[in-house]
């Protein structure tokens, strides 16, 4: 049974996820990964893409549109994120829908954009 938020909104799901399990040893997307799978890393990339490039701290506003379709109508929502406290984490969220989650693992891999300091 789903549970109910609000004015009988269905709770969108919770996704804890690792960016790192969507890698293969050499830290690229592995040919050959199920349409579902990729869809989700595509997605999660495209969030952690966006938070990590250095936009406004003050505004969680994406551009990245949410990916659930309840009632098998696609949701018109914009995703929101941004750091954790920990600065380790990416949380999201939809505000249309409730989907959400936390992104962890994400440092190192082809989504993250922090610009990395060299030595001279």
């Amino acid at each position: 049974m789903r549970a109910l938020i609000g004015r009988g909104r269905a709770l969108g799901n919770t996704w804890v996820t690792d960016m790192r399990h969507f890698l293969d040893g050499a830290g690229a997307m592995p040919d050959g990964m199920p349409g579902p799978a990729l869809d989700l890393a595509l997605f999660l990339g495209a969030i952690v893409a966006w938070v990590t490039s250095g936009r406004s701290a003050a505004d969680h506003r994406m551009n990245v549109a949410c990916r659930r379709s309840p009632g098998r109508r696609r949701c018109p929502g914009e995703i929101l994120a941004s750091f954790e406290a920990d600065g380790a984490s990416i949380s999201w969220h939809c505000p249309l829908c409730g989907d959400n989650g936390v992104t962890r693992g994400w440092e190192g891999t082809p989504w993250d954009r922090r610009r990395t300091e060299t030595s001279p």
